[in-house]
């Protein structure tokens, strides 16, 4: 019961990280679209992880971040295969043979409609900034020329999809989804998996970051009201 709670509770400081800064947090949930990312290893995971927030953000908006400006935050996550299954071994962890990022990027209301009118341009322009990355694995072709597999997925979130709900807000239950191989993984001190928010790892000053702890106790709060709701309704 104990590491149930610690893992919600953790899951709802990183929401809070990337939800802290839009001024309307019921848009920016509805504002989303969701990736996975396979990678050729997990070698040098923060940089990879900041490229992929970098290069986004100059796919969208012809520029890298700046702390002045506030355009879309990212969560994002390493993973390995069989982390469904409830455990993951050592070796695993240690050594992958197929690692990937989860990660969900949030838009502003205004920024998002433009998105939102032309999904598939910008699906593939952004798959396009991450495709060039020599971290990135190739694409899997077959004899015939088709894609048999394709190594940057993005897609619309839809809440619809997060079975089994823990949360009260379902992105957060997209979080814990994501971030499943490092709840494990930081229980045995392997730090590989350590998920991040952009630009809030980038930029946050002292004034973000009880900001962000503000917005904490509110999620917190809500999701204790939603556990107590969930526990009577069963």
């Amino acid at each position: 019961m104990k590491k149930h709670q610690d893992e919600i509770n953790e899951t709802i400081m990183y929401l809070s990280r990337l939800l802290d800064k839009h001024t309307n947090i019921v848009d920016a949930q509805a504002n989303a679209l969701i990736f996975t990312i396979q990678v050729k290893d997990l070698y040098n995971p923060e940089r990879v992880q900041r490229a992929i927030f970098e290069k986004i953000h100059r796919a969208i908006y012809g520029k890298l971040s700046s702390p002045d400006e506030l355009n879309f935050t990212m969560f994002i996550a390493a993973d390995v295969e069989g982390s469904r299954s409830g455990y993951i071994p050592d070796h695993v962890l240690h050594d992958p043979m197929m690692p990937h990022y989860h990660g969900i990027l949030l838009f502003s209301k205004p920024d998002w409609e433009v998105i939102r009118e032309n999904l598939s341009y910008w699906k593939g322009k952004i798959r396009s900034s991450i495709m060039d990355m020599r971290e990135i694995k190739d694409d899997e072709i077959d004899q015939y020329g088709c894609f048999k597999s394709e190594s940057v997925w993005i897609d619309l979130f839809d809440k619809k999809k997060c079975n089994d709900a823990k949360h009260q807000a379902p992105i957060g239950d997209y979080i814990q989804y994501a971030m499943k191989s490092h709840l494990q993984a930081n229980r045995r001190s392997i730090y590989t998996y350590q998920p991040k928010v952009y630009p809030f790892d980038i930029y946050a000053t002292d004034k973000d970051t009880s900001s962000a702890s503000h917005l904490f106790d509110v999620l917190y709060g809500l999701q204790k009201k939603f556990q107590m709701n969930s526990s009577f309704s069963r």
